[in-house]
């Protein structure tokens, strides 16, 4: 079986995208005009903008979004040659579509909640907002509400000869990526050790965590890749947080041993 082959039978590319009504940091025409005239700047040099709605579910909303593409969709994927595609192994489809669809249920209940909440909101805005209110920043619900999205796919990897150009570049641009995750990981938990700051735990589990999802990920079954995973793995696993945090031998060796495993990674 080709590299190409073997891609395509242990993976399918997600897409996803999503969006909002942003309100962060609006614009105010009028203001930015007035504060160019009274300091006699060129037009367009200067812009004045203010938060114009802080409601709580448009808050939220945006985490989660946040949180849909960096805890999940690109934990667990790894990127392609074209933006907006990302390589995701089969073994990982279920989890993604499970943790996604949550994320996306809990958005829904939030956009209805702001929705019925919008009229109120725009209602108030021109007290709230003083001399900064611009009632064009304040469109009808229904343009509102088709500023909300949440859009995810799956498509199967191509696998004709004629994609397998942009596989084989998809490909390495997967493994760069996976090569350079676990070595930020491994780095750096290695200068967290070696210097004499707080030592956080998280370092460990964001180690333990990429090393796990590595040998899905490692679609091509780099050599490279699977050692320095094994590697990782085997570090995080024999660190004790609170021993390190108790003896300056352990944590030196700890260090020792983690700046040692970072080296491979000029290999």
């Amino acid at each position: 079986m080709s590299k190409v082959s073997m891609i395509a039978s242990r993976a399918v590319i997600a897409r996803y995208n999503a969006g909002a009504w942003r309100v962060q940091k609006k614009k105010n025409k009028a203001e930015t005009a007035a504060y160019e005239a009274k300091h006699n700047l060129k037009a367009g040099t200067a812009s004045v903008s203010n938060d114009i709605c802080d409601h709580p579910a448009l808050k939220e909303i945006y985490k989660l979004q946040a949180a849909a593409r960096n805890d999940v969709h690109y934990r667990l994927t790894l990127p392609a040659a074209d933006d907006g595609m990302r390589i995701l192994a089969g073994a990982f489809q279920v989890e993604h579509a499970r943790k996604m669809g949550e994320i996306e249920q809990q958005i829904k209940v939030l956009v209805t909640q702001f929705l019925a909440d919008y009229p109120a909101e725009a209602a108030s805005a021109p007290a709230r907002l003083n001399g900064t209110y611009d009632a064009a920043q304040w469109p009808s619900v229904d343009v509102i509400a088709s500023k909300f999205y949440f859009r995810l796919r799956y498509l199967p990897v191509p696998s004709l000869p004629l994609w397998d150009e942009w596989m084989e570049e998809s490909a390495s641009v997967a493994e760069e990526d996976l090569k350079s995750r676990l070595a930020t990981a491994v780095t750096t938990l290695a200068h967290s050790l070696a210097n004499g700051t707080r030592f956080n735990e998280s370092l460990i589990t964001n180690l333990a965590d990429i090393c796990a999802l590595a040998g899905d990920l490692n679609l091509r079954d780099d050599p490279v890749i699977a050692n320095l995973a094994i590697e990782g793995a085997k570090l995080a696993a024999s660190i004790s947080p609170q021993e390190v945090r108790d003896s300056k031998t352990v944590k030196e060796a700890a260090a020792a041993r983690a700046a040692t495993i970072a080296g491979m990674f000029s290999l």
